[in-house]
């Protein structure tokens, strides 16, 4: 009989136990490898009744005392690192390695947050006609709602810097990749972690979802996903006044500047374009090159796909795994017709999905018009759509109409270059002859449509705090 993932409530793991269970499907076989128990109404409001008395310890423990615990679990996290990378493989679809890479990342977020959580100024005073003592007080319970194509990764982001701020956390797992974040739950569960500081819930999200908002022991909404559900946590959030951070959508536009080294920006491209089979947000999506360059770059990026592996995540020598679920696959099949229809060349690729899992070969679009789909909505998929430009500032006028601005990318003949038209794209992050536009110690998130806040450096810590203010007269000048 396959695993049932539990949930995790106050401290107990609950499985079954008459609930629903759901399946969880393997996306290279399409087929049930577990189950996940669906909570009730009543385990979603034990859970932020749980997180309510635990936040209110945890967010008066001394920082240092939230730093250790972040350390531990950082060190608890690459204990488990192989079973929970496993888990994230079976059910995710990306290759082990990656999986891998993600747990590292996630390990390292949360020492950077404990770190921060030593040196940042929780306490401070202003100075004048009266002695403002400012304290950055930890917000309340904080929903954290998961995403699939980062699943341990998109928690983390959130949980660390709330946990160091001093806040607890119910998290609701995404239904197609729950494993891992059981897993990861379990190995945290070794620690000695106050019970209900963090919380796992699972099963039917829109439902949980809006109760959990609306629950009145939640403090704060922290969602990673699309932009279509982030507009809609945000408009429930908003009716009670609740803050939220929202990490969205993408459609990140990448240019090739005149003089480029061809083989440098296909590689770049084309890597990061097909990485977790394209279920990426910060993907290059809609890639311009200056029409002399156009041919090479294009044959550089499909001798790059057509190098790549296509296959099980968890067997050996695997660079690009299955995507999540069916309906990725559905939806790149509508975005190649969409394209060949309005006359883009399909250089290399597939047009239909497989037969068995929910694999999709890399595949370059040439020629692609600007009113295609996958020039206009972000692809999130394992497929390149490239179009020649002749006017460097028509490109750009015309990639800042787009009401997404997560991230973007130019590649240049040199840094200088690069940078002067990276700084004219209306985006929250630019790589500049450079791929990677989110670091743990510096703020992410985007502008327009792509999300409200940040995740990244103390910024992030900071969307969990909020600074209450005592005054009193000031001190008065001590007799010598």
């Amino acid at each position: 009989m396959s695993a049932v993932h539990p949930l995790y409530i106050d401290g107990v793991f609950l499985a079954g136990d008459g609930r629903e269970v759901l399946p969880v499907l393997n996306p290279a076989t399409g087929a049930d490898c577990a189950a996940l128990t669906c909570a009730t109404a009543e385990d979603a409001a034990a859970a932020a009744a749980a997180a309510r008395r635990a936040h209110q310890a945890w967010s008066q423990r001394a920082p240092r005392d939230r730093a250790a615990a972040l350390q531990m679990m950082a060190v608890k996290l690459l204990e488990h690192r192989e079973p929970i990378a496993r888990a994230l493989t079976r059910e995710q679809g990306k290759p082990l390695p990656e999986a891998r890479e993600e747990l590292d990342g996630c390990a390292a977020i949360f020492r950077f947050y404990a770190d921060t959580a030593e040196t940042y100024e929780f306490n401070y005073v202003v100075p004048g006609g009266a002695d403002r003592h400012i304290r950055e007080t930890a917000k309340g319970p904080v929903l954290i709602i998961n995403t699939w194509n980062f699943p341990v990764e998109a928690v983390v982001s959130h949980m660390a810097p709330s946990l160091a701020a001093g806040c607890a956390s119910v998290v609701l797992a995404n239904r197609d990749a729950p494993g891992c974040v059981a897993a990861f739950f379990q190995a945290m569960d070794e620690l000695d972690l106050p019970p209900g500081l963090i919380n796992l819930v699972t099963g039917r999200s829109s439902q949980l979802s809006d109760q959990l908002v609306d629950d009145p022991a939640i403090a704060h909404v922290s969602y990673t996903g699309s932009v279509s559900v982030g507009r809609a946590l945000a408009a429930r959030a908003g009716g009670q006044l609740k803050r939220c951070t929202l990490e969205l959508g993408g459609n990140a536009p990448a240019i090739v500047l005149p003089g480029a080294d061809i083989e440098t920006a296909a590689k770049a491209y084309a890597g990061k374009r097909f990485w977790n089979a394209g279920q990426v947000c910060t993907a290059p999506n809609r890639i311009y090159v200056n029409r002399a360059q156009y041919d090479g770059f294009t044959r550089a990026v499909v001798d790059y796909a057509e190098s790549l592996t296509v296959g099980d995540g968890i067997a050996d020598g695997v660079d690009v795994g299955p995507m999540a679920n069916e309906r990725r696959s559905t939806w790149m099949a509508e975005i190649v017709a969409d394209a060949l229809q309005r006359g883009a060349t399909m250089l290399t690729g597939q047009t239909r999905p497989s037969e068995t899992g929910f694999f999709w070969k890399p595949t370059v679009l040439a020629d692609v018009p600007e009113d295609a789909l996958g020039m206009r909505e972000e692809i999130f998929g394992p497929i390149a759509c490239i179009r020649p430009y002749d006017d460097l500032d028509e490109v750009i006028a015309r990639v800042n109409t787009c009401n997404i601005g997560l991230s973007g990318y130019v590649q240049g003949p040199d840094t200088s270059g690069a940078l002067a038209v990276a700084q004219r794209l209306e985006v929250g992050s630019v790589g500049a002859n450079q791929m990677v536009t989110a670091f743990i110690d510096t703020p992410f998130g985007g502008i327009k449509s792509s999300g409200l806040g940040t995740v990244g450096g103390a910024s992030a810590m900071r969307e969990y705090l909020f600074p209450r203010l005592v005054a009193v007269p000031p001190a008065e000048p001590q007799a010598v």
